[in-house]
């Protein structure tokens, strides 16, 4: 075998690349064709919910809405909920929300962090060619890129919406013109020395580098986007999502009373084609929620014990999160999309988290529904467990790929699709 430093690294021009790992350095169905929808959020509770108030005890159309979600019985007909879907293979412990959308843990990939990457970013690969943002993350992340990173998230909405809709001054865009100059072509510096070090390795490991060089000219590809819409005009939106209308009006920007204005920022993302991919997550953390019944932090409520009075005040919190998530299925359905139909029609909406059940960090029976899309809405699933395991939550990733006009027939750990039940 060949003995090469792990510490190696592509250089060139004073520009240093981590090698992933290599062995060589150390000893269903098919897809059917998409309906109308085109855009895909995911909202994404850190702590998940508490199972004995989020899934429904009857199965099928007539099922009463249960405790925490009362606040969703106006959009039963546009929204489904499953029972047991499950990620094989992900442990427990807090570390599973960030399995939500790839289905696999770091720990278990890395000889191929390509693994990780996240349901929202193939799509964003997908439908985001024609948007200035292929997606969208918001809040907690959950969201990992093709070369296996944890992507940075946004949670101040002013900041956000000035993304979105303010456009940069004639200096600072003469400063990102300069900044992206200096880091294009990064593939074409390093690009001699991975020649040399290709021919010193095996074949498995020559086709592992070109899949690292293959997300290397992912990031050039996204700083020519970049440049390329540096002089498009942004939309011209009123500010007073953030600012309020009239001077009676006061806007909370602090966490939590900020998820209204962050649900209005995704809708108007949606509804002028900033973007077709979103992802919003709810932070996890033991901070205090400031309303009225709540006397212990957040991550100290998650571990009730199945406590009543602990378990009252974790509701607070949760029947808080549904009723936000309500409202804003509420707005995407009175919103129009640029064709003139329901944003609710034209996107999948896609509730949940990679915890079931945070009390007993378990990452079983995950508290997961879809929404809008076109789907054949309006039904709880449940599903059978075989041993420790339920359905994998892929399997629906590979519907909602589908939806979305994706002709893919297999994601992450799935092995099939929900196909019969939602198309």
């Amino acid at each position: 075998m060949i003995q090469l430093d792990r510490r190696h690294f592509l250089r060139g021009l004073g520009v240093s690349i981590a090698l992933p790992t290599l062995e060589s350095l150390h000893a269903a169905s098919k897809a059917k064709p998409s309906s109308s929808a085109k855009h895909f959020v995911c909202v994404s509770p850190n702590y998940g919910m508490y199972p004995g108030g989020f899934f429904p005890e009857k199965t099928g159309t007539d099922y009463e809405m249960p405790s925490l979600l009362k606040s969703l019985e106006p959009h039963r007909r546009d929204l489904t909920i499953f029972t047991n879907l499950d990620h094989p293979g992900v442990g427990g412990g807090h570390g599973c929300s960030q399995t939500l959308l790839n289905g696999v843990e770091m720990k278990d990939v890395k000889d191929e962090p390509q693994r990780l990457h996240s349901l929202d970013q193939v799509l964003g690969e997908k439908l985001g060619q024609s948007t200035r943002f292929p997606s969208l993350l918001l809040g907690s992340g959950v969201s990992w890129s093709r070369a296996g990173i944890k992507l940075p998230t946004d949670s101040d909405p002013t900041r956000v919406f000035t993304k979105l809709f303010v456009d940069d001054q004639a200096k600072v865009k003469q400063k990102t013109r300069q900044f992206l100059d200096e880091d294009a072509s990064i593939l074409d510096v390093v690009q001699q020395d991975a020649k040399r070090l290709n021919t010193r390795l095996a074949k498995t490991d020559q086709a592992k580098l070109d899949q690292y060089m293959t997300a290397i000219r992912e990031v050039e590809r996204q700083l020519q986007r970049q440049e390329n819409w540096l002089e498009i005009a942004k939309p011209k939106i009123k500010d007073t999502v953030i600012r309020g209308d009239g001077d009676d009006t006061i806007v909370d920007l602090a966490y939590p009373y900020n998820t209204a204005v962050m649900y209005d920022l995704m809708v108007l993302a949606l509804q002028t084609n900033s973007t077709n991919v979103i992802c919003y997550g709810h932070p996890g953390g033991n901070r205090m929620f400031p309303f009225e019944g709540i006397t212990l932090g957040y991550h100290s409520l998650t571990h009730h014990g199945k406590r009543p009075e602990l378990l009252r005040e974790l509701s607070i919190i949760e029947t808080f999160y549904a009723a936000q998530f309500s409202r804003f299925l509420k707005k995407l359905k009175d919103t129009p999309d640029t064709k003139g139909k329901s944003l609710l029609e034209s996107t999948v909406v896609l509730f949940g988290s990679g915890i079931g059940n945070a009390s007993s960090h378990s990452s079983r029976n995950l508290p997961i529904l879809v929404a809008g899309a076109g789907f054949k809405n309006g039904s709880h699933h449940r599903f059978d467990r075989q041993g420790r395991d339920g359905r994998p939550l892929a399997d629906l990733f590979v519907t909602i790929l589908q939806q979305l006009g994706i002709e893919q027939d297999t994601f992450s750990t799935s092995t099939s699709n929900l196909n019969h039940l939602l198309t």
